[in-house]
Order: structure tokens, then sequence, then C-alpha cells
């Protein structure tokens, strides 16, 4: 979630003026092999984003289109994931937001089922693979994320476990192997989390989920509310603190960008929900005020260096074939083996996901 602050102005978008789909590229348009910003059109103009990811995960990226560009303005509306989906329900057409900006694609669907949002230029849908996006190109991922399986390396020793190549590669094991009794973690209440266990009902049926949930909580897991607060937990490496945490790679990319000597380590499981591969992303809402500038902004986003950010500052995935990745600490997108999965089915919400994991006990955190 967000950290609620508001920045919102400009016009909005209640008067419409055409479609995104139809906008044409002000420079060159994007490619599958890779666009540079140099060879798309200059941002001109002032643009309004409701965005689910928190100001310290995109911000930068912000504040690095407006310093390219000089006549460049972005309006930032930071809430969590939910109260972004519920505002853009509530204010409809008359929403001044022209960007929806997520940090997973069960509110991307969300907004979709409810009309809110619009196709997005042909050379954009063209560029993005279809498994990371909705298939008519009403929302597209530009930046993917993997769940995952973070230790402390200098922490290892104290368990079961003597190497790092020791841990299951099958995400069954993290509920029913009592080795992880104790010392194992994750963070349910986030939208990741809800995907990978609606990812998991699909995989392996909802009986096989929910047992997965009742054993794991069995393992007397530390239940955390913020991913960050997670990694920098398993890697401050205290007696209080988990070794193991199942939860977002990039997370512990981040920590280790920063200091390549942290004692954080990410491993995957192997073809199973436990290494699915999301996205954040955008979608344009359905009366962007200035479709043009909506779009260039979209192919910025998906270009170059739009992906190499992603990656530096958030240590995320490239969605972009022909953006070759650049974290040292994670293997390469093309070495993971996560599991075929339809992002674009995920159920309004992932309702089904947040019900179990109350069920369970896991929810409210």
């Amino acid at each position: 979630g967000g950290d609620g602050d508001t920045d919102t102005g400009g016009d909005g978008g209640d008067t419409g003026t055409g479609s995104v789909a139809d906008a044409e590229p002000l420079g060159e348009p994007v490619t599958a092999s890779g666009v540079s910003w140099d060879d798309l059109g200059d941002l001109e103009g002032e643009i309004t984003i409701y965005s689910g990811r928190t100001r310290d995960q995109i911000d930068p990226a912000f504040a690095a289109l407006e310093e390219e560009y000089d006549d460049l303005t972005i309006n930032r509306d930071y809430n969590d994931n939910d109260t972004q989906v519920n505002q853009l329900m509530q204010e409809g057409d008359a929403t001044p937001a022209d960007i929806f900006y997520s940090q997973d694609p069960g509110a991307l669907v969300a907004v979709h089922n409810e009309g809110l949002v619009q196709p997005l230029p042909e050379d954009v849908i063209d560029t993005v693979p279809a498994s990371y996006r909705e298939p008519d190109g009403n929302w597209t991922g530009v930046s993917g994320r993997v769940r995952s399986i973070m230790y402390n390396s200098d922490r290892l020793d104290e368990t079961p476990f003597d190497s790092w190549d020791e841990l299951p590669t099958d995400i069954s094991d993290y509920a029913t192997d009592d080795r992880f009794e104790g010392i194992i973690a994750t963070r349910p209440n986030s939208g990741t989390f809800r995907g990978f266990i609606q990812a998991m009902m699909e995989l392996e049926g909802e009986d096989t989920t929910r047992q997965w949930v009742n054993d794991f909580m069995d393992q007397d897991p530390q239940l955390f509310g913020s991913g960050s607060t997670h990694a920098e937990a398993i890697n401050r490496g205290g007696d209080e603190d988990p070794i193991i945490g199942l939860g977002n790679s990039y997370y512990g990319a981040r920590i280790l960008n920063e200091d390549s000597d942290a004692p954080l380590r990410v491993a995957f499981t192997e073809g199973d929900a436990g290494a699915l591969f999301s996205v954040a992303g955008v979608a344009a809402t359905s009366n962007a005020d200035d479709p043009e500038l909506v779009a260039e902004f979209v192919r910025h986003l998906v270009a170059i260096e739009g992906q190499e950010f992603m990656m530096n500052v958030n240590g995320e995935f490239p969605v972009i074939d022909g953006v070759e990745y650049v974290g040292d600490e994670l293997p390469d997108p093309d070495d993971l083996n996560s599991p075929e999965f339809d992002l674009s089915g995920f159920d309004m919400d992932l309702q089904e996901a947040a019900q179990l994991l109350e069920d369970e006990g896991m929810m409210p955190l």
C-alpha cells in the first residue's frame, strides 16, 4: 500500500479528447527489441496518476521523467491499490486520473471489469508479451516481480539446512516441513501474496491451497505488514528476526543493490505458484484528458530507460525482451522456472484468495 499522500491537480478527464489507442507515436513507436527515450517524442503537458505503488518505489521514476522533460508535470495521488480502485469506481468519468498505476494485476483487472479503462496503443500492446498484459491491451505490465524465498545466509547454520541448495524447490514443503517451524515469515496482506494464493488455487485446487495455508500457520510464522520491513528483518538477523521468508524478490534485490555485502539472499521454487512471475502495471482511464500524452508516457515506461530504472531502483525484472537484465544478485528472467499463468484471469480484488486467508487466520493482519 501507499503512504496516502495526495497531490492531485490539473483539470482532469471530465471532457475526454479522444482515444489513447489511436494516439500516434510522437517519435518512434516502441518495439520488443527496445527503444530509447531519445527515440521517443517529448512529454509535454500535465498528467494525473493514481498510484497503488508506494512513493518510494515509483516516485524516483516520475521525478526522472520530469527532469528529462521541462514541460512535463506529473500530479501524483498515492494510496493503496484497494483505495485507488474504489476511488476510480466512485468518480467514474469525472475522475481527474489519466493513468492508474497498480502494484499488481488484480487491481488492473478490477478497473477493467468496471469499464473504467481504455485500450493502449497497438505498438505498446505488441511490445509487451501477451502473458504480461490484458489480451486486448486494456492494461499492461511495465515491470516484473517474482515470488521468492529470502533467507539470511549468515544465520543459515542456525537452521537444519547446511547450505542454501538444501532449501526445497517445492513451495508445499515450506508449509509441511517442520524444519521451518519458528524461523519462517511472510507478508500476507499484499496484493502479490493474494495473487500467489489465487494462482495456487487455480494451479493446485482450493482444497490443496487451503491445506497449505493451514499447515503454514502451524509453522508459527512471523507475519509482517510491510514487504520492506519483512526483508529488512531477515537481513538484520537479530535473535527475534526470522531467518527465512516468502516474499517478492525485488525487496531482497533492493537491499543488495544498496549493500552488496548484505547477508540476505534470494532463492526460488520451481514451476509452482511459489515462483509466480507477476507484474506492476498501468491502465489509461476511459476519459484521459490528453490521450496523446498518456500514450507517450506509457511508451516511456516500457522503453529501455524506463525498464532499466525499475531494475536499478527497485530490483524488478524487465517485461520487454530486448532489455538486458542488470541485476547481479538475482538470476536472469530466462533462468527462472515460473509457472505458465494468465495474469489477466485474476478475479476482481482477488476476493477468493482474501477470503481463504481470512478463513485460515492469516488475514487481516
